[in-house]
């Protein structure tokens, strides 16, 4: 009668170790993705665009940077200058070095507007979503 229980109490902490363990794991993960950024010198008379890596520690802020993205909200006619965009980010895969998907963005005092390449119009969030993806991308003000 005592041998199930002992059997089944050491299942329990083993059962228990090995989530501890997998919970772990899972929260420190590295980025799987990389995030690309061209700032926009054009504004300043140089036709430029510098790309940059950008080192993202987490797959959470990435996932999130994408939730910000995929879950805003569809504009027909931004109020912005499109010519003059103030970033061009792009995900890219570091396995097989393919950019998944860019998009351009601009940052006004409402928020940001979002042009997603491969998708038709434009998109924006508002102020807290626009200084979130600042804080994600470590944005430069120019």
């Amino acid at each position: 009668m005592r041998k199930p229980y002992i059997f089944l109490i050491c299942l329990a902490i083993l059962a228990l170790c090995l989530g501890g363990f997998y919970f772990e794991k899972m929260k420190y993960t590295k980025a799987k993705n990389e995030i690309l950024i061209g700032y926009n010198y054009t504004k300043f008379g140089e036709n430029i665009i510098k790309c940059k890596p950008v080192k993202v520690a987490k797959q959470a802020k990435l996932n999130q940077l994408e939730e910000i993205f995929l879950f805003s909200k569809k504009v027909e006619k931004p109020i912005v200058d499109l010519a003059k965009y103030d970033i061009q980010l792009s995900f890219r895969s570091p396995i097989d070095e393919t950019v998944e998907y860019s998009s351009l963005l601009w940052f006004t005092k409402s928020g940001a507007v979002i042009k997603i390449n491969g998708f038709n119009g434009y998109r924006s969030v508002g102020i807290e979503n626009a200084k979130s993806i600042k804080n994600i991308i470590n944005y430069i003000e120019l």
